[in-house]
């Protein structure tokens, strides 16, 4: 398993794992966003109008900093490093971002409380995180949708989307491309399948 200076995300932050000095309590941070989207989904356009709330996301995921698991399962931060927003956001807002360039519906809002909308989107984002399998590092994202109609409050249909991609290794030069190339490929797989329930 190669070595990446990591942090503990939860509690205390930890000892790194390629040295045995302890981190500042504040150290230096890099912050990085997504590569612009390569979506590319060609729906026929709704006269609806749909919501994407911010998503549910456990602790690990609702956090700036870039989640590592290991291969016994504990939970580190990558050294330096953190995303522009917490991980759920900045998944749900390069959705709604697709959602707009695809001419999907009529109205894209981020936010449905006291709002009059058709549809809302409710994501659960369960991994948005770089993963040790048998030392080999991999990128994966996994996220629970579900699409109601707000007018009736009906669940319509839930799905799991999920995609993971092994890296050739665990520097960000090789992991952040990941990041950028699974997010579109649930993205176009989202909005398919949103656009597919309103028949």
């Amino acid at each position: 398993m190669r070595r990446v200076k990591l942090s503990v995300i939860v509690g205390t932050l930890g000892m790194l794992l390629s040295a045995c000095s302890i981190l500042p309590n504040n150290p230096p941070l890099e912050t990085y966003r997504l590569a612009p989207s390569q979506v590319q989904v060609q729906v026929r356009p709704s006269k609806l109008s749909l919501s994407i709330p911010e998503p549910y996301a456990n602790r690990v995921i609702a956090h700036q900093r870039l989640a590592v698991i290991t291969d016994n399962n504990e939970v580190l931060a990558y050294d330096g490093v953190r995303w522009e927003d917490v991980a759920h956001k900045v998944f749900r807002n390069r959705l709604v971002e697709d959602f707009q360039r695809a001419n999907s519906y009529k109205t894209i809002l981020i936010n449905d409380e006291q709002i009059n909308v058709d549809r809302s989107l409710r994501l659960d984002v369960q991994a948005y995180q770089l993963q040790y399998k048998q030392g080999r590092p991999s990128v994966v994202i996994a996220v629970n949708a579900t699409l109601v109609n707000r007018r009736t409050g009906d669940v319509i249909a839930s799905r799991h989307f999920h995609a993971e991609q092994e890296t050739d290794s665990a520097q960000l030069s090789a992991i952040l491309p990941v990041f950028s190339q699974l997010n579109d490929q649930v993205n176009t797989a989202l909005i398919q399948w949103t656009r597919g329930q309103d028949k």
